[in-house]
């Protein structure tokens, strides 16, 4: 089996938002991201191939709305692969992981 190295760097985080399919709406934690992708965990019923809507407080001043597709399920946890964002929201995600990892990764 070959290994596979990840192009982008995923983040730890812990934000409460909310998901959506179709009239279902739950509650979530955003756990990880990546400026293409985020990992979740909620009450909602997902299988793979499914698209949620995804709405959570990036920061107290900045919301991230965005639609995922669910790439791997393992209850109450979910990944998935942005599909829809807005270029603003794009870019605050893009800003916020740049200035997590360079603060994370800077020397003391």
């Amino acid at each position: 089996m070959a290994l596979v190295r990840r192009a982008l760097f995923r983040i730890k985080i812990a934000r409460e938002g909310t998901v959506r399919r179709g009239s279902e709406v739950a509650s979530c934690s955003i756990t990880e991201l990546t400026t293409k992708g985020m990992g979740l965990s909620t009450d909602l019923r997902a299988t793979q191939g499914d698209q949620l809507d995804v709405t959570f407080a990036l920061t107290d001043e900045e919301s991230i709305c965005c639609q995922i597709l669910v790439t791997h399920v393992m209850p109450p946890c979910l990944g998935g692969r942005i599909t829809s964002i807005a270029p603003a929201h794009e870019s605050q995600l893009a800003r916020f992981i740049d200035q997590h990892i360079s603060t994370t990764l800077s020397p003391l």
